[in-house]
C-alpha cells in the first residue's frame, strides 16, 4: 500500500493491522521538504517486542537502508511509541517495514508530519 501526501499534513495511517507475521507500508513523500514520523504499537500479548526499520527509496521498488541505520525495537507493555525525525526529505519513498513480532499480533499506526513544498524558499 501507499500514499501520496500533500504538505503541510498531519497524515494517520494504518502501517500493520494486527498480525503475526511480517508487514511493510510505502509512504510516497513528493513535495515534503522535512518530515518525522511517530509509530505507535499495540502487541497483544505484554511483554512482547517488535523490530521497525525505515528504509528509502526514489523508484520504489529498490529500497536501501539510511546512511545511519533508523530501526527501533519495541518493548515493554502492550503499547510502545517511537519518532524518528527525518529530516531534510531528499527521497520519494520511505517503507516502514515490520520483522515478525516475538509473540502474539502487532498493530502498528503511523503519524506523519511533513512540510515544504513550494512554501520552502
Amino acid at each position: 500500500m501507499s500514499n501520496a501526501q500533500t504538505v503541510p499534513l498531519i497524515d494517520t495511517q494504518t502501517i500493520i493491522a494486527a498480525t503475526v507475521s511480517t508487514g511493510s507500508f510505502i509512504y510516497d513523500l513528493k513535495g515534503i521538504d522535512r518530515a518525522s514520523l511517530q509509530l505507535n504499537s499495540t502487541f497483544s500479548i505484554g511483554g512482547s517486542t517488535g523490530v521497525i526499520t525505515l528504509s528509502i527509496s526514489n523508484d520504489g521498488v529498490h529500497f536501501v537502508g539510511f546512511s545511519i541505520a533508523k530501526t527501533v525495537t519495541l518493548t515493554g507493555g502492550t503499547t510502545d511509541s517511537a519518532l524518528f525525525e527525518l529530516g531534510s526529505i531528499d527521497y520519494v519513498f520511505l517503507k516502514v517495514s515490520s520483522a515478525t513480532p516475538s509473540a502474539g499480533t502487532l498493530a502498528l499506526q503511523g503519524v506523519l508530519y511533513g512540510t515544504g513544498g513550494s512554501q520552502v524558499w
